[in-house]
């Protein structure tokens, strides 16, 4: 049985090993994870002008609206700030900042009735986050930037957290999507032909809706089944996540029992530890690699190889 534990009093070993299990951990808002929304939301107004952001796509095309956030999506996740906020909010977490690596900070914008699916503002089918190719030790967390509701929150399917089902992860190299699908994104609208992995069957899951105030924090596995809330709020939804990995753990390759996924490459390049943004040594990544096509493919994503505008 797996439960919702809120504002546990754990010590960030335990608490990892309760995400390992298939528990997902709530935190209220805290001054680090409220501070780092403060900065997102900052970026987003400057990005977005004259315009409400939560309501400037009912009043730009779809295509003005992609020009608006591509550059800022980019801009938030390799702002210095950004990394320097996530450090903090890690070490108020209770997170060692000596063994806790992070991968950058992703800017998630959802937009009501479907204005928006594809590329820059993909809303994510049921997938795990393990089909994209991440360590099993990965632990995803995330928080709301501006008030949500359940009609523009994400949904858990936590009876599926060991259960294998249907999926086309097989399809997924990680490599791959650093050369072409990060690279491509912002070219699509209403639909995305690139390998997101995802469920292959029925939809209609039992779930579990999470919603959270600014700054309030919401930690679960990557290997848990979970998607985007189709948006009928009446506002686009603005949220932040991103992910982290213990070095200890992937040294004793400790994490979540992984139990469908067909992906190829690793992400734990992509990692950089709190302290000084350094990766992981090249042997201990190797260790996770799975395949992975690396001709023609990118082992790390370079923003600069991005289509100029």
């Amino acid at each position: 049985m797996v439960a919702v534990f809120v504002e546990p009093d754990f010590a960030d070993g335990p608490r990892r090993e309760a995400v390992y299990a298939g528990n997902t951990i709530t935190y209220t808002p805290r001054p680090k994870a409220k501070a780092f929304c403060e900065f997102a939301w900052e970026l987003i107004v400057e990005a977005f002008g004259p315009l409400d952001p939560a309501r400037a796509q009912f009043e730009i095309s779809v295509e003005r609206f992609v020009e608006l956030i591509a550059p800022l999506k980019t801009r938030f996740t390799h702002h210095p700030r950004s990394k320097e906020l996530l450090r903090e909010l890690l070490i108020e977490a209770g997170c060692d900042p000596t063994k806790t690596y992070f991968d950058l900070p992703k800017l998630r914008i959802v937009t009501h009735g479907g204005y928006l699916t594809g590329g820059v503002g993909y809303a994510y089918k049921a997938h795990r986050d393990i089909w994209y190719a991440c360590p099993p030790s990965q632990i995803n967390w995330w928080t709301p930037i501006t008030e949500i509701s359940e009609r523009c929150a994400f949904v858990i399917f936590p009876q599926f957290f060991q259960q294998a089902v249907p999926n086309n992860s097989a399809d997924f190299d990680a490599y791959r999507w650093n050369a072409e699908g990060r690279r491509d994104a912002a070219k699509y609208i209403n639909d995305d032909p690139r390998p997101h992995p995802r469920l292959q069957g029925p939809a209609d899951l039992d779930w579990q809706v999470l919603v959270g105030r600014p700054g309030s924090m919401i930690l679960f596995s990557a290997q848990h089944l979970h998607a985007t809330v189709p948006n009928d709020a009446g506002r686009t939804r603005f949220s932040i996540d991103f992910r982290t990995v213990h070095a200890d753990d992937i040294a004793n390759r400790k994490g979540a029992n992984v139990v469908d996924s067909a992906a190829t490459g690793t992400t734990l390049r992509d990692f950089l530890r709190a302290t000084d943004l350094e990766r992981f040594p090249e042997e201990v990544v190797k260790s996770y690699e799975l395949g992975g096509e690396r001709n023609g493919g990118v082992l790390v994503f370079d923003p600069t190889n991005l289509p100029a505008k």
